[in-house]
């Protein structure tokens, strides 16, 4: 992926309480834009205040956007999202499990073995990087 990647957040979405804590949990989501063009979606889930004992997941929809593409164009990459001894940290993690599996703007989603070692896995984070970064909704997953 060329260029430094822009991140356009659109929504978000307070999706209701976690059964394990009975704290509200919170999606958003956005656009990666790489040279002028959209390059991939996110979404980010997690449950609010519970970031160092739940951590996040990053869902990624990478490929190509706009007239003349399909769901056949892009993939699904998840992360695993965690805050070790205050540190960021993200693995990748079967797309097929979570939710952007079922996504109509997929494909495919990517098992792990898939993405590690392959220069989709810099992409992935890259782009899970500039959402940390930029967008500022997540800034809680930050330890902020």
């Amino acid at each position: 992926m060329a260029g430094k990647i822009e991140i356009d957040p659109t929504g978000s979405n307070d999706t209701g309480v976690c059964d394990c804590c009975g704290h509200s949990s919170r999606c958003v989501w956005g656009e990666a834009y790489a040279d002028g063009r959209c390059v991939a979606v996110y979404f980010v889930h997690w449950t609010l205040e519970h970031v160092p004992d739940h951590g996040a997941s990053i869902e990624l929809i990478i490929g190509q956007w706009g007239e003349g593409t399909s769901a056949q164009h892009r993939i699904a990459i998840a992360l695993a999202y965690r805050l070790m001894e205050g540190i960021p940290s993200m693995m990748v993690i079967n797309a097929s499990a979570m939710p952007v599996a079922r996504s109509p703007l997929v494909g495919r989603a990517l098992c792990r073995d898939d993405v590690i070692g392959t220069p989709l896995a810099q992409n992935a984070f890259s782009i899970a990087d500039a959402v940390l970064a930029q967008d500022h909704r997540v800034a809680e997953l930050l330890g902020r």
